[in-house]
């Protein structure tokens, strides 16, 4: 667990691009509030769906708080984050990790090192390459960053469905808001 970022740590910097092409940028997001972060492994997964639905069921608990929220996927096509945003009624934006950079900063990815040590010591593991660069999905995480960069709150799930309901973060919220 020492290697996952965890409460009290400096978040670390990142942009993605958003919908219509918008950069969003940790440290403007952070100028407006706190910041929740989910990492999801895919639109497919449905306890991923589960819990997109409900997270949007607090965005007026969000706007309350001047929290700011992101939907973090790997490798998710502008027209499968438009049409997951449509299905859901989404008032936060889905972005794409698509190499996988930010999930690896917060520490729930591989890097390539860890997959390089991985197949020495158990042989060559069937893996699917984009780019060079090995597709590993991030494990499912949430991140609460306050406005001063530091993490507030980290869960990382490691049973699908088992995870931490929004509800319970609206208090954290309210307390960094």
């Amino acid at each position: 667990m020492s290697r996952f970022l965890s409460e009290g740590d400096q978040a670390p910097a990142f942009e993605f691009v958003g919908p219509g092409g918008a950069l969003l940028q940790s440290s403007s997001l952070l100028r407006q509030g706190p910041l929740l972060l989910t990492f999801y492994r895919g639109a497919w997964c449905q306890c991923c769906q589960a819990d997109l639905r409900d997270v949007m069921g607090y965005v007026t608990d969000f706007e309350r708080t001047h929290t700011n929220a992101l939907a973090v996927f790997h490798q998710i096509s502008p027209e499968s984050s438009s049409r997951v945003s449509e299905e859901y009624g989404l008032r936060f934006p889905i972005v794409d990790d698509a190499d996988g950079r930010v999930a690896e900063a917060f520490g729930i990815r591989r890097t390539a090192s860890e997959w390089a040590q991985i197949e020495e010591e158990l042989g060559s593991i069937v893996r699917t390459f984009r780019d060079g660069q090995p597709w590993i999905l991030p494990m499912q995480a949430r991140y609460i960053v306050g406005a001063d960069g530091v993490i507030a709150h980290r869960d990382i799930v490691f049973d699908y469905n088992k995870r931490t309901s929004t509800a319970d973060l609206i208090p954290i919220l309210e307390r960094l808001g």
